[in-house]
């Protein structure tokens, strides 16, 4: 005979459900992508990956967001994903699920803007989450650099340490930018990685400093 349950089971965090569902909008996108008609695949190219110089018209203006939808490769997806569970839920179970898609989409974009603010005529096609990502990492530095501490892991919990992360990540992003394109045969956006950790980092920085006020 089985006992009855004495408790509820735990219901699932809402905000980490949130980032969840983003994981998997994007994973749904580039199984369309990479394995739907070629129809398919035109249009999401066409309307969601960023392009600088097509940001002259408005048709460009959708593209600042929904490039994070759209992957190159497997491994290009898979490393953000993991990236993005790492660093959104923390974030989402600190702000809320609402919070963390605005910072999530206003990283995206930044890094997009700053993409087109070192090449406006650039017709190069740039996708992927990272930008976004990157905002959630500036986001979760912004906690123990502001406050001095945070009750989060390793890198995140004391000052000194978020800004050693924050210089090894800005280090790293530059040596990959100059380096990937002899050793991998391809560019990597690394400014629009910039541009979104800043935006992530100055999202929460300010929502900190209100709260305090």
């Amino acid at each position: 005979m089985t006992p009855p349950h004495s408790s509820r089971a735990k219901e699932p965090d809402p905000a980490t459900l949130v980032v969840w569902g983003v994981c998997s909008l994007i994973l749904v996108c580039y199984g369309m992508v990479a394995y739907g008609d070629p129809i398919v695949r035109g249009i999401f190219l066409h309307h969601f990956a960023f392009v600088p110089f097509e940001l002259y018209h408005w048709q460009g203006i959708p593209a600042l967001f929904f490039h994070v939808l759209l992957h190159a490769n497997p491994t290009h997806l898979f490393v953000n994903l993991g990236f993005l569970l790492a660093f959104g839920i923390p974030v989402a179970k600190r702000t809320s699920g609402t919070l963390f898609l605005l910072i999530f989409l206003a990283a995206a974009m930044c890094g997009a803007l700053a993409e087109f603010a070192i090449d406006m005529q650039s017709k190069a096609q740039r996708i992927g989450a990272s930008g976004g990502v990157s905002g959630l990492m500036g986001a979760l530095c912004a906690y123990p650099i502001v406050l001095g501490r945070a009750r989060l892991p390793g890198p995140f919990a004391t000052r000194k340490n978020a800004w050693r992360f924050v210089v090894v990540w800005l280090l790293f992003n530059a040596l990959i930018g100059i380096v990937a394109p002899f050793v991998l045969n391809e560019k990597i956006a690394w400014i629009g990685h910039c541009g979104g950790f800043f935006a992530g980092f100055a999202f929460v920085a300010l929502l900190l400093f209100l709260r305090r006020a």
